[in-house]
Order: structure tokens, then C-alpha cells, then sequence
């Protein structure tokens, strides 16, 4: 279960309010998806054996987690590496995936369009967060 709260890491006292959401103890799973010091500051929230899932880095990089900090707090690191596919799966995946879509049975969530002229606003309500969901650049009007 996660915190019952909305925590916005980019104010700052982010990790004490997120501390307080999860009842003062700390997460016993922490799933990263921006990495940097971020992911770092997020690790800290981790409880002692918890668990810590980096499969993402928006910050430009990983979190730069010291392996033997997290092995002396019992804390298990999981990186994106351990659940990549090879080159076999991903083709029974993208064909079976491709054949769900023609289908109707599998369809995109997409949170806003954008005209492919104006692909560097897409590019800037991306990064400022003001997209919650996919972006997709349309090529017609």
C-alpha cells in the first residue's frame, strides 16, 4: 500500500511530507522512476529490508545508491536490466501485442495531442509534468 497522500517531489520538504504520509516509518517499497538525486533522496525513505525497484531515470541518470549502504539495511536494489526481454520474447510480445490492437482489445490511454508543429510544446509539457499520461504528435489536422 502506498502513502494516502499526494507528495510532489519537486517542492521542497518533499521526503518529510512523504515520511508523514507513510505513518512516520517509511516505505517498504520504493518503486523509482526518476533516478539522480531524487531516487537518492527517495532511497533514504526506504525502510530497513524493504525493497527498491530503479526502473527509470527522467533525472538523466540512476540513483547513485551505495550498494553496501542498502546490503547493511537489508534493502533489496532491483534494477530495470533484471526485467528486459531478449530478442525472441520481445518478438512473440510485440506480435501478440500488434495482433491485440487490430483486435480492438488493447488501445493506447492518450492524455493530450499535439500537432507535430508544435512537437517542442509537447516536448515542454512533458517535462514540466503538465501531461499526466502519453503525449501523441498527430500529423494531420
Amino acid at each position: 500500500l502506498g502513502a494516502d497522500a499526494v507528495v510532489d517531489y519537486a517542492e521542497a520538504g518533499w521526503t518529510e511530507r512523504a515520511r508523514e504520509a507513510l505513518g512516520g516509518a517509511g516505505a517498504d517499497v520504493l518503486l523509482d522512476g526518476v533516478g539522480g538525486e531524487l531516487g537518492l533522496a527517495a532511497f533514504a525513505l526506504t525502510v530497513d529490508g524493504g525493497r527498491v525497484s530503479a526502473h527509470g531515470a527522467s533525472s538523466g541518470g540512476f540513483a547513485p545508491i551505495d550498494a553496501e549502504v542498502a546490503k547493511r539495511r537489508g534493502i533489496t536494489l532491483r534494477g530495470i536490466s533484471e526485467v528486459q526481454y531478449g530478442a525472441q520474447d520481445i518478438a512473440r510480445l510485440l506480435s501478440s501485442a500488434l495482433a491485440e490492437a487490430e483486435a480492438g482489445r488493447l488501445r493506447p490511454v492518450i492524455a493530450r495531442t499535439f500537432p507535430l508543429a508544435r512537437a517542442a510544446e509537447a516536448h515542454t509539457a512533458i517535462e514540466a509534468r503538465a501531461v499526466a499520461g502519453k503525449a501523441l504528435l498527430t500529423v494531420r489536422g
